[in-house]
């Protein structure tokens, strides 16, 4: 990271899992550009002296597709994996829909049901609260503790939210296009 100071592309190529092949290579162009063998000899080289700073910029520049294509494989690795395990969830909840058994088949559409009756029931803890308080003259004490109540409903909807959304997602994804093989079960 050093050495992004004087090629400050190189910043943007040190992410991902393959970061330490980029500075390994940029190590090495540094190490080549000023005859030092020590990486930290190179660096304070290049520090010392603006004509080896140049080189090293010039010597980086000459090397920037390839440490581009090093960052890019590593963008294409994760969006492949990202891919399979979408694949993976789409294949399992196409296998739940075909099932026989209705419990396998209705879990997800049951989720559904169960978050949307959770958002209603946040919503009707903060207007009972406020309405006991208004108009039953209950303790306004109590309305301390909203916050809490609706921090535990949304760590349940955090839960159920990404299964969810998973499945409305394919579903509409099915119901959209009638080439879709599919049998209505829900």
């Amino acid at each position: 990271m050093a050495l992004a100071q004087f090629a400050p592309m190189i910043a943007g190529w040190l992410g991902g899992s393959k970061a330490e092949d980029v500075a390994s290579k940029v190590v090495g162009i540094a190490q080549t550009v000023t005859g030092q063998s020590a990486p930290d000899a190179a660096l304070a080289a290049i520090q010392a002296d603006p004509n080896l700073s140049m080189q090293f910029q010039k010597a980086v520049l000459d090397n920037q597709a390839q440490l581009a294509q090093i960052s890019a494989d590593v963008t294409k690795a994760e969006l492949a994996a990202d891919t399979a395990d979408t694949q993976a969830v789409n294949q399992t909840m196409q296998a739940e829909a075909r099932a026989d058994h209705w419990p396998t088949y209705s879990w997800r559409p049951f989720v559904g049901f169960c978050f949307g009756l959770l958002a209603v029931l946040a919503g009707l803890t903060v207007a009972c609260t406020y309405i006991g308080v208004m108009f039953a003259h209950v303790e306004p004490a109590i309305l301390s503790y909203i916050p809490s109540m609706l921090g535990s409903e949304a760590a349940v909807m955090g839960t159920m939210a990404p299964v969810l959304g998973i499945a409305s997602y394919f579903r509409g994804k099915m119901q959209a296009n009638p080439a879709v093989v599919t049998d209505n079960r829900g």
